[in-house]
C-alpha cells in the first residue's frame, strides 16, 4: 500500500509552516491521526501503520548518528541498532518529524539524507532542535508532563515516573520536565575531560617538544558535555568546569546521588545560588553526572 506522507497531510490540513509553534503542533496531529490523543505510552507503530510507513529498519549507523529518513517517498527509515530501546524509540519519533521538514520548500530528501539547505527557511541546527522538541512532545505530551509536575514537582522523581510510563530515557524525561516546568531549570551532563583549547595546546606542545621530555597533560576537570533547559534558563557554556567543592562533583566522586542548594559559577561571570539534583552513572569505564539545576 502506498505511503501517505504525514508531513504533507499536516500541511494540507493546517497550512504552510511559518514558525516553531507550527512545527510543535505536528506532535498533536500524529497522536490524533493514530487515535492516541489520551494514551500513554504512545505506540509509534500505530503512527507508522496509520500512514502505511514500513517499520523502521534497524542497522548500525556511522558515528553518533541515531536515525535517518533515507527515502521519504517510500517511507524508508533507518534506526541505529546499537542504541538502547528507549533511544531507538526517540529516534523513531524524530524521524517522523523529518517527514514534515521533507515536505517544506527546499526540504526534499533524495535518498541520501538532507541535501538541500534551509527547508522552510529553518537552518539545519534549528531543524534538528525542532525535530527533537516535537519528538519529545509526541512521546511525552506537555499536558501530561505538566500534570506530573503539578503532582510531584520538577525533580528527578517526577522524571523517573515519566520515563517509566512513557518508555523513554530518564535524560529525555528530565529535559522535558525542565522545559515544561514553570520554573527556571537546566539539565546538564557532566563529563571528566579537558577543554578543547587544552587539547589543542597539548598537541602543539607535543610537536614542539618531540625530542624533549614528554609534555605533561593538563589535569582533566568535570565539565559540561551538553546543557538543555527551559527558555528562561541562562546559557551554560559547553566545557564549563564545576568546582570540586560542589554537590555535582561530590556525586561524581562518591558515585552517590546528591541534592541541595549551593553557590556555583556556571556562566563564567559570577556565582549564584542554585538547587541541584545530581545522578552519577557509569559509562565507558568512567563516571558521568546528570544534573537537574534550578536557577534561583
Amino acid at each position: 500500500m502506498k505511503v501517505i506522507d504525514p508531513g504533507l497531510m499536516f500541511i494540507n490540513q493546517f497550512g504552510q509552516i511559518n514558525s516553531a509553534q507550527d512545527v510543535l503542533a505536528y506532535a498533536d496531529f500524529l497522536r490524533k491521526e493514530s487515535d492516541q490523543d489520551h494514551f500513554i505510552p504512545v505506540d509509534l507503530s500505530l503512527i507508522f501503520k496509520r500512514f502505511h510507513i514500513p517499520s523502521p529498519i534497524q542497522k548500525p549507523l556511522p558515528g553518533q548518528q541515531q536515525g535517518l529518513l533515507l527515502d521519504a517517498r517510500n517511507g524508508i527509515v533507518i534506526i541505529n541498532s546499537s542504541d538502547p530501546p528507549s533511544r531507538q524509540k526517540f529516534s523513531q519519533a524524530h524521524e517522523l518529524v523529518e517527514f514534515l521538514f521533507n515536505s517544506l520548500p527546499n526540504g526534499k530528501n533524495i535518498g541520501n539524507g538532507w541535501t538541500l539547505k534551509k527547508p522552510g527557511g529553518f537552518t539545519e541546527s534549528m531543524k534538528e532542535y525542532l525535530c527533537d522538541r516535537t519528538a519529545a512532545n509526541l512521546l511525552m505530551p506537555p499536558a501530561y508532563v505538566h500534570s506530573q509536575i503539578t503532582q510531584y514537582g520538577a525533580n528527578f522523581d517526577c522524571a523517573r515516573i515519566i520515563s517509566s510510563e512513557c518508555e523513554i530515557s530518564l535524560s529525555a524525561a528530565l529535559v522535558q520536565v525542565a522545559r515544561i516546568s514553570r520554573g527556571c531549570h537546566s539539565v546538564v551532563l557532566w563529563k571528566l575531560k579537558n577543554k578543547p583549547s587544552e587539547i589543542k595546546n597539548e598537541v602543539s606542545n607535543a610537536q614542539l617538544g618531540f625530542f624533549d621530555d614528554p609534555i605533561s597533560h593538563p589535569a582533566m576537570k568535570l565539565r559540561v558535555e551538553w546543557s538543555m533547559g527551559s527558555e528562561s534558563a541562562p546559557f551554560i557554556p559547553k566545557d564549563k568546569s564545576v568546582e570540586e567543592t560542589s554537590l555535582i562533583f561530590k556525586a561524581w566522586q562518591t558515585g552517590s546521588f546528591t541534592a541541595g542548594e549551593e553557590c556555583l559559577c556556571l556562566d563564567g561571570r559570577k556565582s549564584r545560588w542554585f538547587q541541584t539534583e545530581n545522578l552519577p552513572f557509569p559509562i565507558d569505564g568512567g563516571t558521568q553526572v546528570l544534573s537537574l539545576i534550578e536557577h534561583r
